[in-house]
């Protein structure tokens, strides 16, 4: 026992330190172990696991996508002048994230904006992403933005629609908005074709916040929008838009409405209401000025119903034009119910009848018409029943079913009151007597093209039904002939001109009652006679001066026809009692764009015409085109554009702020290139001559000069 001892005594034990030396290296090794497994497991996680996400994320980083917005589609009238097209504007933003000033930036936009700079700022500093619209749509680069792309501006070039005509044609061609997209007229009804395709492009972004164009990666390019031509013709749409504004100032009327038609096809020629608005100044705009009236309001028409009376009755040989009929002295009682003329009426026949629009003959004569019988004869002239017309917000009016007639239902309808419609029903109901009967499809669409001349869409005229025959239709024109000769109707007539229609006066609903101070005042009728090409309405809401539509209607319906048949080769028919008053009466308006003010003035002067008081400058805009025959001493108006003094060729800060370059799409070559150098700007041409149908802008900030393209197709 004592030797194991000894031996076991010589064996070398190790220390408490050593142990926990051991201890603690095994434990630092289990650490780095499982540390590198966790690298290791990161690594794997990030570069194998992670890669496709982290790689977009990095590339979100320094790369940008921009979406390439497509050039919306040109709209055009009949005869191919641009009435909607697109140019290059300049957008900002800013990315709040990278911007480095923001207080210089919200003052420059106080400067040009109605918003303050702390209002500005509060906007960029609130904006929780990193992109906010500063402003949109500008002609022209802004300098001061400029000096701070490099700052998280964001400059970007967006398309921004023109109308070349302001707000001739405002309601009917419509708008599209800042994000080029349809909002109302044309613009709305063909906008998924108008619009395009966007494309995009991949940008590099720098640690500075700026962007640059990425060559080695793939870009999806944009499609063009298609083009449309309307049925509108825009000699008619400025003529009636003009005399309608004249003839509601004259009248003191709230409102009002012109439509004209062609009968033979069921063309659109103008569509247009007043108060009216320019498509191209949509700050503050207000649903209630895009709306179509003609189409989408409905009124009691009054006297113009009449027709529906007489067709029926005369379709059915219910009574012939020379046949007796009793306006019962003015006065006529049903029950409870009073019928009464304005002006009384005895024996008379039933021309006559229609000539002096008695509704008392009218009352009586609808009563001898079978209840189904009147309802089909209403119906198939298109009162009810939308149109189908190719415009956004039409309403198909109102009319009473039989079963909802009573005793004195037709009576009031025989002279148009317990039924709606719109302007549009009206005027198409007398362009199917025009047309011998037959009523055609109202449109305003006539064909949609790719930029390629790719033909998308064509609309031909549409035969809806026969409503009456051949013979009634002659018959009834020959009877709304004599309402403009002898009857309610003389002022719509055009010396040699032979036209026929129809004067209406309806009482509006005020509270539920009918008013004895608002009145709806109408004209409608057609002509020429004998071979009619238009079918036309005026409508006037409200008028103060005198609420017969024979007084205030009538009269424009004259003034139009008178101005507008010549640029069609219908001349009114030149006869010993009109020569001297042709010959006296009227001008010939002249070329004035390109002019200066006082040119212009003297030009007028000489040709018996006068000019308004435009501000100092050259003319860029007249409001009766050249070549149309107006009357002596009539006034035209004009919108001018002070020339830029500037020996550079730049606009001064000051100037660029209330410059506005003039428009010249769709004026004759050597037209436009006088306004252009007139009012300071050189001009590079595309083309050897017609008319303009490009503009592009020098994409330079302040540059006074663009490059024009011309054809004379």
């Amino acid at each position: 026992m004592i030797n194991d001892a000894a031996e076991d005594s010589d064996i070398p034990r190790k220390t408490g330190y050593e142990k926990r030396h051991l201890w603690k290296m095994g434990a630092l090794q289990v650490v780095l172990l499982a540390a590198l497994g966790v690298i290791a497991s990161r690594l794997i996680y990030l570069q194998v696991l992670r890669k496709n996400d982290l790689q977009q994320q990095a590339r979100r980083q320094y790369e940008s996508r921009i979406e390439l917005k497509p050039r919306r589609g040109i709209i055009y009238d009949a005869n191919k002048t641009v009435l909607a097209a697109t140019a290059i504007s300049y957008s900002y933003a800013i990315d709040p994230k990278t911007a480095a000033d923001i207080e210089s930036v919200a003052q420059i936009l106080a400067r040009i904006t109605k918003d303050s700079a702390s209002v500005w700022l509060n906007k960029i500093r609130e904006c929780k992403t990193s992109f906010l619209w500063l402003i949109r749509g500008r002609q022209h680069t802004v300098s001061e933005l400029e000096d701070l792309r490099r700052q998280g501006v964001i400059r970007i070039i967006e398309p921004r629609r023109r109308y070349p005509f302001g707000n001739a044609g405002g309601q009917a061609v419509g708008m599209a908005n800042v994000d080029n997209i349809g909002v109302s007229g044309v613009e709305a009804a063909e906008d998924s074709l108008l619009r395009g395709k966007p494309g995009f492009a991949v940008m590099l972004r720098d640690g500075h916040g700026a962007v640059r164009s990425a060559l080695d990666v793939s870009n999806a390019p944009s499609d063009n929008g298609a083009n449309v031509i309307t049925t509108l013709d825009m000699r008619l749409q400025q003529i009636a838009e003009y005399e309608l504004r004249q003839g509601i100032e004259s009248a003191q009327a709230v409102s009002g409405i012109v439509i004209a038609i062609e009968p033979s096809s069921g063309e659109i020629r103008a569509l247009c209401s007043f108060p009216s608005f320019d498509p191209g100044v949509s700050g503050g705009l207000l649903a209630d000025a895009t709306r179509i009236r003609g189409i989408s309001d409905m009124y009691e028409p009054g006297s113009t119903f009449k027709i529906i009376a007489a067709a029926a009755s005369l379709e059915e040989n219910l009574v012939k034009p020379s046949d007796s009929v009793d306006g019962e002295g003015g006065t006529y009682r049903v029950g409870n119910f009073e019928v009464k003329d304005s002006h009384p009426l005895g024996k008379i026949t039933f021309r006559q009848a229609l000539e002096q629009s008695s509704n008392i003959v009218f009352a009586k004569q609808t009563g001898k018409i079978p209840d189904g019988k009147f309802y089909k004869y209403a119906r198939d002239f298109g009162f009810g029943v939308a149109s189908g017309i190719d415009l956004p917000g039409e309403v198909a009016g109102v009319l009473k079913k039989p079963r909802q007639f009573d005793n004195t239902t037709k009576m009031f309808m025989g002279y148009g009151y317990e039924l709606s419609a719109s302007a549009l029903q009206i005027v198409n109901a007398y362009a199917t007597v025009a047309n011998a009967g037959v009523m055609m499809k109202p449109y305003i669409i006539k064909e949609v093209f790719s930029d390629d001349g790719k033909v998308l869409q064509s609309t031909k005229p549409q035969i809806v039904r026969r409503v009456i025959s051949d013979k009634t239709a002659t018959t009834l024109a020959d009877m709304l002939r004599g309402v403009t000769k002898r009857g309610t109707g003389t002022e719509a007539d055009v010396a040699g001109l032979d036209v026929a229609g129809k004067t209406g006066t309806a009482q509006q609903v005020i509270g539920g009652v009918y008013s004895k101070e608002a009145y709806t005042a109408s004209f409608v009728g057609f002509f020429p006679v004998s071979a009619p090409r238009i079918a036309m309405i005026i409508m006037l809401d409200r008028p103060k001066t005198d609420i017969y539509g024979g007084k205030t209607a009538a009269p424009i319906f004259r003034r139009i026809a008178e101005r507008w048949a010549g640029t069609i080769g219908v001349e009114p028919a030149i006869t010993s009692t009109n020569l001297t008053k042709k010959a006296s009466d009227t001008a010939l308006v002249p070329e004035l764009r390109g002019l200066s003010d006082k040119e212009a003035h003297e030009l007028l002067h000489r040709n018996g015409l006068r000019l308004n008081s435009p501000s100092a400058g050259i003319v860029v805009s007249q409001s009766v085109m050249p070549g149309a025959k107006v009357e002596h001493g009539r006034e035209i108006a004009v919108q001018t554009q002070p020339p830029i003094p500037s020996t550079d060729g730049n606009l001064s800060r000051k100037q660029e702020k209330t410059y506005t370059p003039p428009d010249v799409r769709g004026i004759p070559l050597r037209r436009a290139i006088a306004i252009l150098h007139n009012s300071g700007v050189s001009v590079k041409v595309f083309g050897k001559g017609g008319k303009v149908v490009h503009q592009i802008w020098n994409n330079e900030a302040k540059s006074l000069s663009c490059t024009i393209e011309c054809s004379d197709k």
